[in-house]
């Protein structure tokens, strides 16, 4: 019985926004490895009011 193996991707909203292109690069390389994206992690505020946006990914092992 084969399962899957998870990764989260963060990335930080800068003085331009979110770098989408990076963002798309780093989806489009990981598709490329398998991975499919499941779900999106709402933005939050952390320490330093630091807006973070987070990607869940699976992919199945084995």
């Amino acid at each position: 019985m084969s399962g899957y193996e998870y990764k989260v991707l963060t990335y930080k909203l800068g003085w331009k926004g979110f770098k989408y292109d990076q963002i798309e690069q780093d989806l489009n390389e990981l598709g490329r490895q398998g991975w499919d994206t499941v779900s999106t992690l709402a933005p939050t505020y952390g320490q330093g009011q630091t807006l973070d946006v987070g990607i869940i990914l699976k992919r199945p092992t084995g």
